[in-house]
């Protein structure tokens, strides 16, 4: 958990530009530590006892903080559920930019895209559900109108990633779209078959349907029928995707691979 703090609060800095780093303060620098404290202790509170039983009372009594300084952060409990989902975003964020980095043609990129969230759900999975929590209308009516703002451009910048990389294909002809399916379709297609494949591999381990998968890949296969519906080139009959999956593993998340590989069930491999 200190690492992924870690992480998240260096994608932030890196994502201001040099003069806005060079005016961050020590007691700016203070602040930002602070609510990233405040952020790990609502995490541990979260996954103890679930988002709705979450308090600004507990979260005071778990910290080393007054309940004055936690609203000094925090307008309330639901503007730390938003914060959460935005540190979550981001971590997203850091692990999409790794997959873009992978050297091969437009359908293995996405596939490292696909990878890259799979593995944020693994690694996170608490603040992975917290995205769709902090949709819900209880959660935006009482959040910081500042940490909305936030919230929409995190969004915004995951969305261009998946929609730069699928005009990428349409423009190297490898990803030859269909009558009527806009990028933003194809880009809602995508993020569906990934999040559906997550939630249910990991929440319904144990029906029958999924535990008769041992053995198989069932989460690239699920992407594979979509791409090749999306007539992604090339296709699964003519490319091995499991190499290309294999590859990504290796090539850019080894380091991520390592830290689940003890922990996470066999069904989401």
């Amino acid at each position: 958990m200190l690492k992924f703090l870690c992480d998240i609060t260096t994608a932030a800095k890196e994502s201001r530009s040099c003069p806005l780093q060079q005016r961050f303060s020590k007691k700016q620098q203070a602040i930002a530590d602070r609510e990233q404290e405040l952020l790990h202790i609502a995490q541990q509170l979260v996954e103890a006892e679930g988002y709705a039983n979450l308090t600004m009372d507990k979260l005071t009594a778990a910290s080393p903080y007054s309940k004055g300084t936690i609203y000094n952060h925090f307008s309330s409990k639901e503007d730390v559920i938003t914060a959460l989902c935005n540190a979550s975003l981001r971590h997203e964020i850091s692990l999409f930019k790794k997959a873009l980095r992978f050297e091969g043609n437009t359908r293995e990129i996405a596939l490292a895209l696909h990878q890259a969230y799979l593995l944020s759900a693994k690694l996170q999975p608490v603040l992975f559900s917290c995205v769709l929590t902090a949709k819900s209308p209880w959660v935006q009516e009482k959040s910081s109108p500042a940490r909305l703002t936030m919230q929409q451009e995190l969004e915004k910048e995951v969305t261009q990633m998946i929609d730069v990389l699928l005009q990428q294909a349409i423009d190297a002809n490898e990803l030859q779209a269909k009558a009527g399916a806009t990028i933003d379709l194809m880009a809602f297609a995508n993020w569906a078959i990934s999040f559906g494949s997550i939630a249910l591999l990991s929440s319904a381990s144990e029906t029958y349907s999924i535990e008769r998968l041992q053995g198989t890949h069932p989460f690239l296969f699920n992407l594979n029928c979509v791409l090749d519906g999306m007539n992604w080139l090339p296709l699964s009959s003519d490319w091995d995707y499991s190499q290309s999956w294999l590859r990504v593993e290796k090539e850019i998340f080894s380091l991520e691979q390592q830290q689940l590989s003890a922990a996470v069930p066999e069904v989401l491999k």
